[in-house]
């Protein structure tokens, strides 16, 4: 019973420390992010690190299609894919400007999240 409790701190602790070394995977998944991370950090323990986990945690959503469809799986996947290899992947000039749209819109998705 008490290892349990432990086990959900944990995993709690290890959502909040991967929301803020990849504070767009919150955005991206929403109100969903932190009951997804626990359910996924209980059967997979951390290797290399919290970035490392967050990859990890993404390609796991990814794969088990347990993310959001449409916009937010497309989000995940552009987010996964740039981070995962061993250099940013390169994009023509008019991909690096739709992606300052897609990040300004999720600064503005957060800025509407910290004040409610």
């Amino acid at each position: 019973m008490r290892l349990g409790v432990q086990a959900r701190a944990l995993a709690a602790k290890r959502a909040d420390v991967v929301a803020k070394v990849a504070p767009e995977l919150p955005l991206i998944f929403g109100n969903a992010y932190r009951a997804a991370f626990i359910a996924y950090a209980q059967g997979h323990p951390m290797r290399g690190g919290y970035r490392q986990d967050a990859l990890d945690f993404a390609e796991e959503m990814l794969l088990r299609s347990r993310s959001a469809q449409g916009r937010s799986r497309r989000e995940l996947r552009s987010w996964w894919l740039d981070r995962s290899g061993p250099a940013p992947r390169r994009t023509s000039r008019l991909g690096q400007v739709g992606r300052l749209g897609q990040i300004e819109r999720l600064r503005q998705v957060g800025r509407a999240l910290i004040r409610h």
